[in-house]
């Protein structure tokens, strides 16, 4: 019983950071990797990542529950021992945690799985036009249109793929949370923020529109059940309008 728990909890965690992710397998009972893995993960994610959001490490169901849970902890604190001596910039606000072992045996219990938001350009590249993508790590103060320090990252790859794709052609759509009355037009302002940003920055006005959707398109009905689902619904995402 304890390891189908186990196997839940790990399920669950995944479904909310499946967005993406790059998992790294170990030695049976170590926490050691090799440079050249670790090398090949800092290099994935400086491309691919806007920031990590998660490092959980398992076992496999093999040895004593409480050296497995240990050992679990052990390898996410090493994960993330070495990938913050290179892109620590990424690693801002990552949860580290140890989920102890997982009800199988082998190398896919022995891993630690790395959680991350994907940069947007990377989105765009492959998107289809009328696509919704959700602009991670792009935060405000409560109640405010005021971005929250960390957010440029974010604005700056937006810029670079509006620059790379000059026919790319994008609506700004912003949402709330919590309220279904959006009274001072919050959520409006919000994706104005980022439609300035751009037309600040060179992109033409005629490549853009932005508009707000108050609560009328959560992800998570209203009232949330929780942190998550407020975070998840209060958000700004672009629409694909064409890209040639």
């Amino acid at each position: 019983m304890r390891s189908i728990i186990i196997y839940l909890q790990f399920l669950i965690c995944f479904s909310v950071y499946s967005q993406d992710s790059v998992v790294v397998y170990f030695s049976f009972n170590s926490d050691e990797i090799l440079a050249q893995k670790i090398k090949m993960i800092q290099k994935k994610l400086t491309k691919e990542a806007t920031t990590v959001l998660k490092i959980s490490g398992y076992t496999d169901s093999i040895g004593n529950f409480y050296f497995n849970q240990d050992l679990s902890e052990r390898r996410a604190k090493k994960i993330k021992v070495l990938l913050d001596e290179s892109i620590p910039q990424l690693l801002t606000n990552v949860q580290v945690q140890g989920n102890g072992e997982l009800p199988i045996s082998g190398q896919k219990g022995r891993k630690v799985v790395i959680y991350y938001n994907k940069k947007i350009s990377n989105q765009i590249r492959t998107a289809q036009v009328g696509e919704q993508i959700k602009i991670n790590n792009l935060n405000f103060e409560p109640g405010e249109a005021i971005l929250l320090p960390g957010s440029e990252p974010s604005l700056t790859d937006l810029l670079s793929i509006m620059q790379e794709i000059p026919k790319l052609k994008i609506a700004i759509e912003g949402h709330i949370c919590c309220d279904v009355n959006d009274i001072t037009n919050l959520s409006e302002q919000r994706a104005k923020v980022v439609y300035n940003y751009l037309v600040k920055n060179g992109i033409k006005e005629n490549r853009l529109t932005f508009k707000g959707f108050g609560a009328t398109k959560p992800i998570y009905a209203l009232p949330e059940a929780n942190e998550f689902q407020q975070v998840s619904n209060r958000r700004v995402e672009i629409r694909i309008i064409s890209k040639d």
